[in-house]
């Protein structure tokens, strides 16, 4: 039956973090292995991996995103980007000459709950280099969302709760001038914060202060779009997400009642899953919970793989009971299921190793505790176990709701 309906099994990785210096085979600075982008990509090919969203964490990486995927996309590979600053590198808004991207936290939090915006202007240059961004490649057909940007409670470390949201809602006001841009979002122990900013989007507000004079873009797009944010009489911008808008809460990680919040605001919101959704009973039930058509996967790889020690990883057999899930190998007890065309899982080396194997060894090898977008299989077979489906129904319904979203 598997080899028959094998055609079905096709993964749409949403979240894969390419411009991640481990790719480039640094690890904290220093260097490791050479870079391997072309294995990694070609390692996601041979698992049925047809399609990635490349993550745009800041400013920088959001260029890096589009300078990769216009390298290495190919009709094997898709590689779409996103353009958008992660809440933790929101400091790059207020802070000149700072390397804010998401591997260089201030490691801070009262110095970033000082932060204020001590320069409007600085400021505003920040965000005409982002908008400017989108619309120089509002055209490209890689360019898929906006994002990743959102709340992150967990992370003052890299930026405060003040400064986090003020970007956040701005950024969502910038991408309301790319009405049918989709978004990819990003929510961690902060869901009401963050389900209240995406209900004034979805309801319509209006801002009278427009504190950084995005009138001049509201009235640089005209009226070419029926949803474009529009300026009223009283000189007030009243911004509304297009009904056709759809967004993408991704990486979840929150309580069932989270949840329902979020699929809450809109038809249109959907929810994205990887290994770090899926690390205890609660994330499981969460799994269970979501309807699989509002339902994205991804890696977020190089992070967020499956570890023997998540509540997810029995779930990588088809019989648990009958095996010692500290030392027994999923692979041939229901996880090649997921990977038609491998006769073998890759072999996994630590990062200082992978460059004495040979480069035919190479192409099999993996580095451990670096994730990469061939584990897709991975995450389709624990949502396929813990709803109790089968691994093509999954994929299938999976892979066309992201074509949906996304685009395919």
């Amino acid at each position: 039956m598997l080899r028959r309906m094998s055609h079905a099994i096709k993964f749409y990785d949403i979240g894969l973090n390419l411009t991640d210096p481990m790719y480039q085979g640094l690890y904290n600075g220093k260097q490791y292995h050479q870079p391997d982008i072309q294995r990694v990509l070609r390692r996601a090919q041979q698992a049925r991996v047809h399609a990635m969203l490349l993550t745009g964490s800041s400013i920088h990486e959001s260029q890096e995103a589009v300078a990769l995927a216009a390298r290495f996309h190919s009709p094997d590979a898709r590689l779409y980007y996103t353009l958008g600053v992660h809440p933790c590198c929101v400091n790059e808004f207020v802070l000149a000459d700072t390397n804010s991207t998401i591997d260089n936290p201030t490691n801070d939090p009262e110095f970033n709950a000082r932060l204020d915006v001590a320069d409007a202007a600085f400021t505003k240059s920040k965000l005409r280099q982002l908008y400017t961004l989108m619309r120089d490649n509002a055209r490209d057909p890689k360019f898929r969302a906006i994002g990743e940007i959102g709340l992150d409670y967990d992370r003052f470390y890299y930026s405060s709760q003040e400064m986090q949201l003020l970007f956040f809602e701005e950024q969502l006001k910038l991408s309301c001038l790319f009405p049918e841009m989709p978004l990819f979002l990003h929510m961690r122990n902060c869901c009401a914060d963050f389900v209240a900013v995406l209900d004034k989007f979805v309801r319509g507000f209006a801002d009278a202060d427009d504190r950084f004079d995005h009138r001049e873009l509201v009235r640089e797009a005209g009226a070419s779009h029926e949803h474009l944010p529009q300026i009223r009489d009283d000189g007030a911008i009243f911004y509304r997400f297009s009904p056709v808008r759809k967004f993408v809460t991704h990486s979840f990680t929150g309580s069932p009642q989270d949840l329902q919040d979020v699929l809450s605001l809109s038809a249109n919101s959907y929810i994205g899953m990887n290994g770090c959704s899926f690390k205890t009973a609660e994330n499981i039930q969460c799994a269970k919970e979501v309807p699989l058509e509002r339902l994205l996967l991804e890696t977020d790889a190089p992070w967020c793989d499956i570890r023997r020690t998540h509540d997810s990883y029995k779930y990588l057999f088809t019989d648990p009971s009958a095996h010692n899930l500290q030392k027994d190998d999923p692979w041939h007890s229901g996880l090649s299921d997921a990977y038609p065309d491998i006769p073998q899982w890759f072999n996994s080396v630590k990062r200082d190793k992978l460059d004495k194997k040979s480069e035919e060894e190479r192409e099999q090898t993996t580095v451990k505790s670096r994730n990469e977008p061939c584990f897709m299989g991975h995450v389709a077979t624990v949502v396929a176990r813990v709803k109790q489906l089968p691994i093509e129904e999954v994929a299938s319904t999976v892979w066309d709701t992201t074509c949906g979203v996304y685009g395919e």
